[in-house]
C-alpha cells in the first residue's frame, strides 16, 4: 500500500475474540486479506472456525472473494503485521496490555501502515505513543457483523490523512464510518449505549425488573429485535464488565462500579453468547421464541 492512496490488501488483526472474529469477517467477506494472531492458540484456532463458518453461511452476493483462503491464521505476532495495511488490535480491555501489544505492533508492522484499537473505553491519546507512530493512529469501534456502523475517533495527534484512510477503509468493507469531531473517552455514540447499558445493569442489581422485562419493553418501545441484556450477551458480559471498570478506575464514582451480580456471573463463566448462557441461554435465546415479546412475563 503506498501511503492513503490505495485500498486494503492485507489487515493483520491481533486478538481473535469476539470482535477479531468479526473484523476477520469483515474483511474476507469483502475479498480483503485478513491474518489473525491471538496468544491463546485454543482461540485461534476457534476463530479460524467461526470466521471460515459464517463466510460459508455468508449469502455471495453480499462480498466478492468471500472464501476461507483469505483468512489465515499465524502462530507469530511479528510475521502477523509484516505485510499489512491496517493493523488492528482486539486485545483484552487492559490498558498497559494494549500499550505493550501496540508496542509490538508499532514495531514490527511496515513503516507506511495504519493502527488502529478497536478499544471500547480508552481514548486514543492514552494509547497512541505505545505505536511509535502516533499520526498514523486511530481508534475504530466495530459493532456485530450484523451492525454496519464503525465509530472512528482520533486523538489530537492523528493525521487528518490516517482519519481519511480509516473511512476509505470502512467504506471498502461496505461499513458506515462515524467519525468523532473530538476524542472523549468511550466515543461519543458508544457513551449513549453505555447510558443504557448501564442503567439496564443498575436496575437489574436493585430488583427493579429482570432482564427480560427490560428487553421485552425496550423491544417493544422501539421495535428492535434485540434489547439491552440481550447485546451485552453478544458483547460478552466479562467485556461489559471490564469495560464499565475502566470508568470506575477514571471517576472513582461508585455509581460507575460493575455490579456485584455482573462479577458473579463472569466468575461462573456465564459471559453471554460465546459460552452458551448469560441474561439468557444459547444458541436459541428465550427472546426468539415466537410469543415471547407479549408474554406478560407472569
Amino acid at each position: 500500500m503506498s501511503g492513503t492512496e490505495s485500498v486494503a490488501r492485507t489487515v493483520a488483526i491481533i486478538g481473535a475474540g469476539t470482535m477479531g472474529r468479526r473484523i476477520a469477517y469483515g474483511c474476507a467477506a469483502r475479498g480483503v486479506r485478513a491474518r489473525l494472531y491471538d496468544i491463546s492458540e485454543e482461540a485461534l484456532s476457534g476463530a479460524l472456525v467461526a470466521v471460515r463458518a459464517l463466510l460459508e453461511t455468508a449469502d455471495e452476493g453480499d462480498g466478492p472473494g468471500a472464501t476461507h483462503g483469505l483468512v489465515e491464521a499465524c502462530r507469530d505476532p511479528d510475521e502477523c503485521v509484516r505485510e499489512a495495511d491496517w493493523v488492528i488490535e482486539t486485545v483484552h480491555e487492559d490498558l498497559e496490555l494494549k500499550r505493550v501489544v501496540l508496542g509490538q505492533i508499532g514495531a514490527a508492522a511496515p513503516a507506511d501502515a495504519f493502527i488502529a484499537s478497536n478499544t471500547s473505553s480508552l481514548p486514543g491519546s492514552w494509547l497512541a505513543e505505545s505505536t511509535g507512530r502516533p499520526g498514523r493512529f486511530t481508534n475504530m469501534n466495530f459493532g456485530p457483523p450484523e451492525d454496519i456502523k464503525v465509530e472512528v475517533m482520533g486523538h489530537p495527534g492523528t493525521d487528518p490523512a490516517t482519519t481519511e484512510a480509516a473511512k476509505r477503509f470502512l467504506r471498502q468493507l461496505g461499513l458506515v464510518p462515524i467519525v468523532a469531531r473530538r476524542e472523549i473517552q468511550g466515543y461519543p455514540t458508544n457513551r449513549i449505549w453505555r447510558a443504557i447499558k448501564k442503567e439496564s445493569l443498575h436496575l437489574i442489581a436493585g430488583g427493579y425488573l429482570s432482564a427480560e422485562e427490560i428487553d421485552r419493553a425496550w423491544m417493544l418501545d422501539w421495535g428492535t429485535p434485540i434489547g439491552p441484556c440481550g447485546l451485552m450477551d453478544v458483547v460478552g458480559l466479562d467485556v461489559v464488565r471490564d469495560i464499565e471498570n475502566v470508568y470506575y478506575k477514571v471517576s472513582g464514582d461508585p455509581s460507575d462500579k460493575p455490579p456485584d451480580f455482573l462479577d458473579r456471573m463472569v466468575e461462573r463463566g456465564e459471559l453471554g453468547v460465546k459460552s452458551g448462557e448469560g441474561f439468557y441461554t444459547y444458541p436459541s435465546p428465550a427472546f426468539e421464541r415466537e410469543g415471547w415479546l407479549t408474554d406478560s412475563g407472569d
